[in-house]
């Protein structure tokens, strides 16, 4: 059966080799992350709470940020998840984002 391109490798998302590989460039890492994290939409009126920090969005004044997935997360904290070597995934659902929202 050929492997479709819209589902990850799961063993690859697995993969401890990968997980805690520092990147070689710390600084290129950062200017990556922050890039991506600008280019995610802002919320206005998010409701709820941030699945990173468990802080209600509103209590914080705290810009929030919408994933491509649709979720939604205070700036700071998704930028600490992306940069603490949890990859470009979802915090809740893993899949792999971007800066552009997809819904």
């Amino acid at each position: 059966m050929p492997e479709n391109p819209l589902i990850p490798d799961i063993a690859q998302r697995f993969d401890l080799d990968v997980a805690i590989t520092m990147p070689e460039n710390p600084k290129t890492r950062l200017e990556e992350v922050a890039g991506m994290v600008f280019d995610m939409p802002e919320v206005d009126q998010a409701a709820g709470n941030c699945s990173v920090c468990m802080e209600s969005f509103g209590k914080s004044e705290e810009i929030a940020r919408r994933v491509s997935c649709g979720h939604v997360y205070h700036h700071n904290c998704i930028t600490n998840w992306l940069l603490n070597g949890n990859g470009d995934s979802c915090p809740l659902c893993r899949r792999e984002i971007s800066g552009r929202s997809m819904i």
